[in-house]
């Protein structure tokens, strides 16, 4: 009787081959897939140092604000609390009246590649349903560059936009009476905008 309890070779190069076809199909999309989470980490830490920022302001009776800025090409923001009672202003940062306190969040940081604006050549429609954005357009809160929570509990009404620079955009509304944050996301080749639960 003979008898073979081994593997033969050209059995080990089947298997080794279903194994590289398998990782061959599931590396991109484990990337996508990581990419996607990413972003929406960036996302998640906006919507809840927005709802810190309503927190602080409530319990302690003054402004606090979210403060977006860019420098050398990489976006950030930063919370920053109103010292002297006339609320959080770009005067008042520069004196040291209003601080920041904590420190700087880098969106790249959050997100490799992330950053706050649409991206050139992309035809995004308006979440408010009127008409499309502009380039470049990152933060629409008025004329400042901040978001800010009063001690009643409401905010500046704004859209904070994020995206990865290549398919997604991501929108993070806040809406003035109630400071109540919604996140929307939009990906090129759709033609409206949907809500992201987080």
């Amino acid at each position: 009787m003979t008898g073979s309890s081994g593997v033969s070779l050209l059995d080990s190069l089947v298997a080794l081959a279903l194994v590289g076809l398998g990782l061959a199909v599931a590396l991109p999309n484990l990337a996508s897939f990581r990419a996607q989470a990413s972003l929406e980490s960036v996302a998640r830490q906006l919507v809840a140092d927005a709802i810190r920022c309503r927190a602080t302001a409530m319990a302690q009776r003054r402004s606090v604000a979210l403060v977006f800025g860019q420098e050398g090409g990489s976006s950030f923001y930063g919370v920053v609390v109103d010292g002297d009672g006339d609320g959080v202003l770009h005067r008042d940062m520069a004196r040291g009246t209003d601080r920041q306190v904590g420190p700087r969040i880098l969106i790249d940081e959050l997100c490799r590649g992330a950053r706050l604006g649409v991206p050139a050549g992309w035809r995004v429609p308006n979440p408010s349903g009127r008409g499309q954005l502009r380039p470049g357009d990152g933060l629409r809160a008025g004329r400042a560059n901040m978001v800010s929570f009063s001690s009643l509990g409401d905010a500046t009404p704004a859209t904070v936009y994020v995206t990865d620079g290549r398919e997604r955009l991501l929108a993070v509304r806040i809406y003035g009476g109630t400071a109540r944050v919604r996140v929307l996301e939009w990906r090129r080749g759709w033609s409206s905008w949907r809500r992201l639960p987080l």
